[in-house]
């Protein structure tokens, strides 16, 4: 079973009623499959290099958590391109699209699980393959090869 949209938009709670201020979804399906495009190329470039697809990628929950960072850092683009702070009258100060710092900080926080996540995936998979073939130039010796001169 692989990772949907719509799974993505219910982990994220991104529903139109819920969001109050935008009475919209938030990220539309375009945006989460460039999400997930994104975070499979960005797992098939950890080393040792691999050629998942979406479709193949090896687990869901990592996908998950890389879709959501994604967003996160594109939707902290946005808000900083139109961050703007003005006043009006003694009414204390009104921020618009000034959320960067919050979505940064999430993104931060979602980058640092998948990356710790992806790579004790890889290195779990390069170890179960590397099982049964791994030698050692010791193995090449043998008893009475050696002349002494």
């Amino acid at each position: 079973m692989s990772l949907t949209t719509g799974d993505v938009q219910q982990f994220l709670r991104d529903y139109g009623p819920y969001n109050i201020l935008l009475d919209e979804i938030e990220f539309t399906t375009s945006d989460i499959e460039a999400g997930m495009r994104f975070t499979t190329s960005r797992y098939n470039a950890i080393p040792p290099l691999t050629t998942y697809s979406e479709a193949t990628f090896p687990n869901e929950w990592l996908m998950l958590i890389g879709v959501c960072a994604h967003l996160m850092q594109s939707e902290a683009f946005l808000q900083l391109r139109n961050q703007a702070t003005y006043r009006d009258g003694d009414i204390e100060n009104i921020g618009v699209d000034d959320k960067f710092a919050l979505y940064t900080q999430l993104s931060d926080k979602l980058s640092a699980e998948w990356r710790n996540t992806a790579q004790k995936i890889k290195q779990h998979i390069n170890m179960e393959g590397a099982y049964g073939s791994l030698s050692s130039g010791y193995r090449w010796l043998r008893t009475g090869m050696r002349t002494i001169d």
